[in-house]
């Protein structure tokens, strides 16, 4: 036996004969020594997966931008992030960026709400109302006539009660047909971390036209919404989430729920971490989940979008990450 060999054994035998000893002196005793408590090998795991996920993380964003690997297979790498990241979408609360509750019946400030369409009001005692009719009808804007059309309108009918008999050709008929009326809109400008939480208290009052929440970036609406769709004669009440972009609109997830139409408050939670992963929850219940990281920067504004509904939110709060 060597003499290194020896030496570490005599090392492992005084630190087992003593180990006995410590662990039965008293709490005080333990607290007042200059010697920490044991961690086990497996306490720093969650911190050592994190470091794993964010190294990992900037390899593929270098790989996906480098185009060094199939779309396909880093796509897969990305939910395998997702998944050993957070069970579902963690809710970001180091920073508040909106809340109302509407109680000082003023949508113009403290936050700043802008009227893009239609018509949003206060309803004290309520809340945020905006109530339209899902079609309008295209009514032809009056025009001024003068003296001399005037006469010749007059004149012309009187020819054409002349000719009525000896004319087979049915006087023109001028419709007016109904077509549909324009979202109203609502938005209030604010810069919302790509991960963010968005939770909502609302009610719909009938069972027409659609309603929904959505976060955008820059003018053109592009963004995420959670859209809430009364339930129709053909369909279930429905709940989606969609993404707008200038290709057009994808629905990334869409469910059949029960119709909200009770008059009763109900609550919504719509959450994104910085994963991308999105999941809605309707009082309480997980409703839809979806990954989606077409948009990675921050948006600009939070918006509401009211098409032939009349829905009441009570209040709004939106909290982000730095």
């Amino acid at each position: 036996m060597t003499k290194s060999t020896l030496r570490r054994l005599l090392i492992s035998t005084s630190f087992m004969a003593v180990l006995p000893a410590l662990s039965a002196l008293p709490g005080p005793a333990l607290a007042d020594s200059r010697y920490t408590a044991w961690t086990p090998p497996t306490a720093g795991t969650q911190a050592q997966t994190e470091g794993l996920l964010k190294d990992l993380k900037a390899l593929v964003d270098e790989a996906e931008k480098a185009r060094a690997a199939d779309g396909v297979f880093l796509r897969d790498l990305r939910d395998l992030m997702a998944r050993y990241s957070v069970t579902g979408a963690a809710t970001p609360q180091t920073m508040q960026i909106l809340i109302d509750d509407f109680s000082d019946g003023d949508i113009t400030r403290n936050p700043t709400w802008t009227i893009q369409s239609g018509e949003f009001w206060v309803q004290q005692g309520y809340g945020l109302r905006s109530k339209m009719s899902e079609t309008a009808a295209a009514q032809p804007e009056p025009q001024k006539v003068s003296k001399e059309q005037l006469a010749l309108s007059i004149l012309g009918a009187v020819l054409q009660g002349r000719n009525k008999n000896t004319n087979d050709t049915a006087p023109a008929t001028t419709t007016t047909n109904a077509e549909p009326a324009a979202p109203a809109v609502l938005s209030a400008g604010a810069r919302v971390s790509n991960a963010f939480a968005l939770t909502s208290t609302f009610s719909s009052w009938t069972g027409m036209g659609s309603f929904a929440y959505g976060v955008a970036q820059g003018t053109s609406g592009a963004g995420y919404r959670v859209v809430y769709g009364p339930k129709q004669t053909a369909r279930a009440a429905t709940l989606q989430l969609v993404r707008f972009t200038s290709r057009g609109e994808s629905t990334l997830d869409s469910a059949s729920i029960t119709e909200l139409e009770d008059q009763k408050n109900h609550s919504l939670e719509w959450m994104r971490d910085k994963y991308g992963q999105m999941q809605v929850n309707l009082d309480g219940k997980k409703i839809l989940s979806s990954r989606d990281t077409s948009f990675r920067d921050p948006f600009d504004a939070v918006t509401l979008h009211n098409s032939g509904a009349d829905v009441i939110v009570q209040k709004i709060e939106v909290t982000g990450t730095n």
